[in-house]
């Protein structure tokens, strides 16, 4: 019988539970799909939350803590298994208009987190930033040091991790529901049998609040993001650019990313050509040579959607063993890191390596 069941084979659950079985915890891992085949495969990878200074501090104590954790963790998933999750340093240029108040808010926050930017709104500065930006990009904020990661090769990295070091996982194994006896977990029930455990990970993504213990507690919901790729010449496009919530985002290999919706339209899939005609006239607004560029590829994935975008990472408070690692909205990737850590902590009962009140069940998520 297995320590702890995470139930969810995303980069959370990915990472939660590859980080349980390093302090020792006899782990199993159940997804219902392929691994990775959410959200974490679907979204854009950029290592900071989308305007970050309009986000809690707890959504920022988390990014700050991942943006220093994730160059030595794909070192040593390269140095282990010989996967490359190409986490290069791109830059993020974030276009902003003249409101003077907005601008204190984003200069406070800068001063606030110790964060490398500045305000840049000269054509020729931008222009040195980024040589592809159209009349649009005319002032923003240029924050140099901004990762990127392409999150698809960060899950093969992961998985090749877990077959290294022999970490139990079953894939297309969907977990039904948490198995109690009266307030304490027991185990959990799949289409193919029980699984015995007195700890389970609730780590299910936009699906984590569809269990029979976490429908009334967890206010996780389904928001759909649709995105588009081009297919480029490597360094064609050098920078993140972002402007009124859509995005550039170009790969090592020449691919850019434009993204992206925000539907909230339930645990639907679907892609639409009223999404496509929308990235793409605001990826050519902010890149025009986009415009003569294949798309290659559309796509949409399901977030795990929160108010106010922040996780829950905390024991159940009516169920004894239960723990949810879930709600990351738009930052799966850019929080996971430190999310898993403190996952971690909270499991194992020690002192969580930063305040872990604000992801309790109780606070406002």
């Amino acid at each position: 019988m297995p320590d702890c069941i995470i139930v969810g084979g995303g980069i959370i659950g990915l990472l939660t539970a590859r980080q349980l079985f390093l302090e020792g915890v006899d782990v199993l891992l159940l997804e219902k799909g392929p691994l990775g085949g959410e959200s974490s495969w679907a979204g854009g990878g950029i290592i900071s939350p989308l305007y970050p200074w309009y986000y809690d501090d707890a959504v920022n104590v988390l990014a700050q803590r991942s943006k220093i954790l994730y160059p030595s963790l794909t070192k040593e998933l390269f140095e282990e298994n010989g996967n490359d999750s190409e986490l290069i340093n791109s830059g993020l240029f974030t276009v902003i208009d003249d409101d003077p108040t907005q601008r204190q808010v984003i200069f406070d926050w800068i001063d606030r987190w110790s964060i490398d930017a500045r305000y840049v709104d000269e054509k020729a500065a931008i222009r040195q930033i980024e040589s592809t930006v159209g009349d649009a990009v005319d002032k923003g904020i240029w924050m140099p040091d901004i990762l990127q990661i392409r999150n698809p090769k960060f899950v093969v990295a992961l998985k090749a991790s877990f077959e290294h070091l022999s970490i139990p996982y079953q894939e297309h194994c969907t977990v039904e529901e948490i198995i109690t006896d009266g307030s304490k977990v027991t185990g959990v029930k799949t289409g193919q049998e029980n699984y015995p455990t007195d700890k389970v990970v609730i780590a299910s993504g936009a699906w984590s609040a569809q269990f029979s213990v976490t429908q009334a507690s967890v206010k996780v919901n389904p928001v759909k993001g649709q995105m588009i790729m081009y297919n480029g010449e490597p360094d064609l496009v050098k920078r993140i650019v972002l402007a009124e919530g859509h995005y550039i985002i170009p790969r090592k290999d020449g691919r850019i990313l434009a993204g992206s919706t925000l539907e909230k339209i339930g645990f639907d899939k679907s892609t639409s050509s009223s999404a496509l005609d929308e990235l793409h006239q605001a990826a050519v607004q902010l890149i025009p040579l986009l415009a003569d560029l294949k798309i290659e590829r559309q796509w949409a994935g399901l977030r795990p959607g929160t108010e106010k975008g922040i996780p829950y990472i905390c024991q159940h408070d009516d169920v004894e063993g239960l723990y949810v690692h879930a709600g990351h909205f738009r930052n799966g990737i850019v929080l996971g890191a430190a999310s898993a850590q403190l996952m971690v902590d909270v499991i194992l009962n020690r002192e969580p390596w930063c305040d872990a009140i604000p992801y309790t069940m109780q606070a406002a998520h």
